[in-house]
This record gives C-alpha cells, structure tokens and sequence, in this order.
C-alpha cells in the first residue's frame, strides 16, 4: 500500500517488495494507491512499479471505501487459490507448526483436567 499524497511511500514500494520476496517469493502480492479521495486525478496515471512486476493493482479510499471491498474479496481469492496449490516451503513448514502446535494442545489439556475417579465405596 502506498499514499498517493506522499512520494516516499511510492519509493519504498521496491524496498517492501524484495524483502517480501527475500523470505515468501511465491505468496501472491497485490499493490493498492491508497487516499484516492485526495487528488481523484491520481487513478489517471499509470505507475512504473506496477507495470514493470505485472502485480494486480487497485486505487482505493479507505477514507470513503472505494475498493476496499473488492480488494479484501479479490485478495481472499488470490490466497485460498494459493494456499491450495502452494508448494512453498514456508507454507509447509508453517503447516507443521500449525499440527504441532495443536497436538500440543491437546496433551496440555489432557495433563491439566485429569480424569476423576469414582470414590471408592
């Protein structure tokens, strides 16, 4: 996301965008134009960083909502198709974290709530 009233968030666009690829190069990327609102003429313009890595590109407000729905729906899209057929490491490993984490769970609980035994008569 960067501010179309502020340049600087423009320029760190290439910057965020290596380091993500630097430790996730496969998860999906989109780029939104943010505070739209501000200056309309702004969705006229064409932007370099956009084109140059073909990433899906939206002009949004979070002021007044323009997008904002459209992108959450389009990106839930973009990460359900990308989870299902994501052969990524990091997702793989992330998976094995996830099961561990829960089978750890399940033992904690197990160890916490004994089970309680009729007194004896």
């Amino acid at each position: 996301v960067f501010d179309v009233q502020r340049k600087v968030t423009y320029k760190n666009l290439n910057n965020w965008y290596q380091e993500l690829r630097e430790f996730r190069p496969e998860i999906p990327c989109i780029v939104l134009a943010n505070k739209i609102d501000a200056d309309m003429k702004m969705t006229q313009k064409s932007f370099s960083f956009v084109r140059k890595l073909d990433l899906p590109f939206y002009f949004v407000s979070a002021a007044d909502g323009t997008n904002v729905v459209k992108v959450f729906n389009d990106a839930i899209k973009m990460a359900v198709t990308y989870k299902q057929n994501s052969g990524d490491f990091m997702d793989e490993v992330m998976r094995e974290l996830e099961s561990f984490d829960l089978q750890e769970k399940k033992e904690d609980l197990s160890e916490s709530c004994p089970e309680e035994k009729p007194p004896s008569a």
